[in-house]
């Protein structure tokens, strides 16, 4: 069973959108492609459900019309709506791989509040928790880049199986060591590294794998689900772990997390193997992974869009490194205290990724994604200028804001990279998209240092204007290289194909 090209035809529901665009040809004849004669709501030529016909603007044909027109197949200026929230759960291979996802971040995020707290326990010391946090980073800066060319090169599926099994492995190990005494540090660590490695080659697969299982208008939706799963485990995950450690322990609490990897794992079975690999040039791991890199150099759009991934990470992530120290120090607020400000960013970033989820992926997606990088800016402002006027409801209002339009944005912005580049790059894409967040924990302690010299009110303001001062500059010079019709879009990608391919045989050939 492989993935062949996702239709509105493969949703549960018969009122999916349609993905074939109508030729119309001379009057009276049928058009070109199989769709019926214009007025009609025949089937598209993709097997897709019948459209509806034309709203005030007048669809054309092939597809149903909004308010205002519609491009050709396309749905038209339609508003957000809450059942398009959930539109691609309509689809049953993408509900699979979202209840993996799902499952699996869930094992993750408990397994890295469980370490935190186990490395404590053996060492009793921060430095220890803060060495096995960057077990997990650093693998990304030498794994990410092949990980992103593997999952260009082989079927997803595979990638996806054979790396479920090596995290519920690892876990599964670690319980054992801790039952039987033998845990230690450098067990800890090197499992660690492990696992970093092992995400480098799950993530870019996962990420690919979505425009196979839904159509391309659903893309967008499906991504933004995919972050509301990420964010949903960040609320409860903490807790859960918390109360398993308390109630049966370490080991138990690890033997937990190996079940819900291995829960992944059974999903994973059950979609087919994806198929964008198979009809496609096979070259060498470095020269992929090389090629891949120069499309996004010479592809326009993704150029400013990845510039417009990296930079905001590097100024309005950072912050979550001195937080702690933050909240006890300048907001007198202990443990509890501290859960509070990061659970309130962990439900406003589930309502920033359904909030994307529900948009049209014909929106103005440039001018919405600068709002939200400003909204991101202003939460940085606010949190240190609120916190110094109002306190800690001043902290918690901006923790909240911090999430919705954090959250919006880097979900917007994975949907546009996704949208933009063509289908055989997904993977080399996500993975660089991926680095960047290997990037951000350099910053702590500069950051650090600077919170030392100037608190932490002046600290983050100051993060948020930088921030907002960029979104405002790329808003005026960037935003127009990205701001094209799908028409262009695919030209510049196809250009940037082009571009890299030549380059590559010039290499080759010197």
């Amino acid at each position: 069973m492989t993935a062949g090209p996702v239709t509105s035809a493969d949703a549960d529901s018969g009122r999916s959108t349609p993905t074939g665009v109508a030729t119309p040809t001379r009057p009276g004849g049928p058009p070109a492609n199989g769709a019926p004669p214009a007025g009609t709501s025949g089937p598209p030529a993709n097997g897709a459900p019948p459209g509806r016909p034309g709203g005030h603007g007048g669809g054309t044909p092939g597809g149903p019309g909004g308010h205002g027109g519609g491009p050709p197949g396309g749905p038209g200026g339609q508003k957000p709506s809450f059942r398009r929230t959930f539109s691609a759960f309509r689809y049953p291979k993408y509900r699979l791989l979202w209840i993996s996802m799902a499952v699996g971040m869930t094992g993750m995020q408990m397994q890295m509040i469980a370490q935190g707290l186990l490395a404590y326990e053996l060492s009793g010391t921060f430095t220890a928790v803060g060495v096995l946090a960057m077990a997990w980073g650093v693998p990304q800066f030498f794994f990410a880049l092949p990980g992103g060319a593997i999952a260009d090169r082989m079927d997803k599926r595979t990638i996806l199986l054979i790396t479920q099994v090596g995290v519920a492995a690892q876990a599964i190990f670690i319980g054992l060591a801790i039952t039987t005494g033998v845990i230690s540090l450098p067990m800890l660590f090197i499992v660690g590294v492990f696992m970093g490695a092992t995400f480098s080659f799950n993530m870019p697969a996962r990420q690919a794998f979505i425009p196979e299982v839904v159509p391309r208008e659903q893309m967008m939706n499906a991504i933004a689900l995919n972050n509301t799963a990420m964010n949903s485990t960040r609320i409860f995950s903490p807790l859960a772990a918390g109360l398993f450690i308390s109630l049966w322990g370490f080991d138990v609490t690890y033997y937990i997390t190996g079940a819900m990897y291995g829960i992944g794992w059974l999903t994973v079975v059950l979609l087919p193997r994806s198929t964008a690999h198979l009809n496609r040039e096979k070259k060498g791991m470095f020269d992929e992974i090389g090629i891949g890199l120069r499309y996004v150099r010479d592809t326009r759009a993704l150029r400013v869009l990845m510039f417009m991934a990296f930079v905001p990470i590097l100024l309005g992530i950072p912050y979550v490194t001195i937080l702690p120290a933050f909240a006890r120090a300048d907001l007198g607020q202990g443990e509890f205290g501290f859960s509070l400000l990061v659970g309130l960013s962990a439900v406003g970033a589930l309502l920033g990724s359904l909030a994307i989820a529900t948009l049209n992926p014909r929106s103005k997606l440039p001018l919405i994604q600068s709002l939200l990088g400003a909204g991101w800016g202003a939460g940085l402002v606010f949190l240190g200028l609120g916190s110094a006027i109002f306190g800690f409801p001043g902290a918690l209002a901006a923790m909240f804001l911090l999430g919705v339009f954090q959250m919006g944005y880097m979900a917007l912005n994975n949907s546009m990279l996704m949208l933009t580049a063509a289908p055989e790059y997904h993977g080399r894409v996500m993975s660089l998209y991926m680095l960047t967040f290997g990037i951000f924990p350099l910053m702590g302690g500069p950051l650090g240092v600077l919170g030392d010299a100037i608190g932490g009110f002046a600290t983050f303001t100051a993060l948020g204007v930088a921030l907002v001062g960029f979104i405002a500059l790329m808003a005026v010079v960037g935003g127009q290289r990205i701001t094209m019709s799908p028409a262009r879009r695919a030209k510049s990608s196809h250009e940037g194909i082009a571009e890299a391919e030549a380059d590559a045989e010039v290499e080759a050939a010197a």
